[in-house]
């Protein structure tokens, strides 16, 4: 089933003239497990638009050992696949604020909830002291309504880390709220050397007529996450677009999101080179034809554009 095409542009060296490119992925849609239409009782999260601002761009912050960050947890509007809706973004974006940051620094992040609901943010894969986990009713009290609190992060290691909430994961993320954090080694030649680095999030959301499917306030409507999207996204963005010139190596550090949706990742007609994953860079790097990304997993590969032409991005998945 096509359910997204992602436009990349190919830009022809020296001559700088591009080629669109359809980059399609392609899934087959597993059914979720749902509560019968019968059962559907209780007062549904509100879907209304009005008033919301737009979302903003991602952007990217880069921090230093000491610097403090003020993040806030926003609602806000979005089109996706020709709709307008209500989301969630962390400082109005979707993704959050790419935060960029050298090994072995430390940082204040100064959390505000402007949200209607309760939330924490979760800063998953760092190493950290526990109160600053983010995880309600075992490290810290959830955030309600207008609430703010501080806190200290540390970098120990290199590499693709995330963030999001630890409050009805199954509404707040799928809303929007999820962002990337990446951290550059101390050692200079501690990766290849490429051309561009490219964090790329990949995602699912299951869209009706009118919005969002509908969440519950009281309970959560698909066992264990298992919301299965109409819709994917990448980097927040059904249409997502992105330059490369022939030529160009280009790094991607890959994050799964989706609530419970494994993406089988690939680029045809290229080489894949895995280097690493969320436990760090592999001592042993590999060419791979694909990489099978599960929820919430980081993988980090590196990819030769080396002919102009047609390039697609694929998940296929049985």
């Amino acid at each position: 089933m096509l359910l997204n095409k992602v436009n990349i542009n190919i830009f022809k060296k020296r001559k700088i003239k591009f080629v669109i490119l359809a980059i399609v992925i392609i899934v087959f849609m597993v059914g979720f497990v749902a509560v019968g239409e019968s059962e559907n009782k209780g007062e549904l999260y509100p879907t209304s638009t009005q008033g919301l601002e737009v979302v903003k761009a991602t952007e990217i912050i880069e921090l230093k050992n000491g610097d403090t960050l003020n993040l806030s947890i926003d609602v806000i509007q979005k089109e996706i696949a020709g709709q307008t809706i209500k989301m969630f973004g962390y400082n109005g974006q979707i993704p959050g604020p790419l935060l960029k940051i050298e090994q072995n620094s430390t940082i204040i992040v100064n959390v505000l909830n402007n949200l209607d609901v309760e939330t924490t943010v979760h800063w998953h894969g760092l190493r950290l002291d526990n109160k600053f986990d983010g995880v309600p009713g075992v490290t810290m009290e959830a955030l309600k309504p207008r609430e703010s609190f501080q806190y200290e992060l540390r970098f120990i290691d290199e590499g693709v880390y995330w963030y999001h909430p630890h409050v009805r994961e199954d509404y707040q993320q799928e809303m929007g709220l999820y962002g990337n954090m990446l951290v550059s080694p101390i050692e200079d030649d501690y990766y290849n050397n490429v051309n561009k680095e490219i964090p790329i999030i990949l995602d699912d959301i299951l869209i009706e007529e009118g919005g969002i499917f509908a969440f519950f306030k009281d309970y959560a409507n698909h066992a264990l996450n298992g919301r299965f999207g109409n819709i994917m996204l990448i980097n927040g963005d059904d249409n997502y677009n992105l330059g490369v010139t022939t030529g160009e190596v280009i790094r991607f550090y890959i994050t799964n999101v989706a609530g419970t949706r494994v993406f089988n990742f690939s680029i045809p007609n290229t080489k894949i080179k895995l280097i690493g994953s969320d436990i760090g860079s592999y001592e042993k790097e590999e060419f791979v034809d694909s990489v099978v990304i599960a929820s919430a997993e980081r993988y980090t590969i590196e990819v030769l554009f080396d002919k102009e032409g047609e390039y697609e991005l694929k998940s296929i998945t049985p």
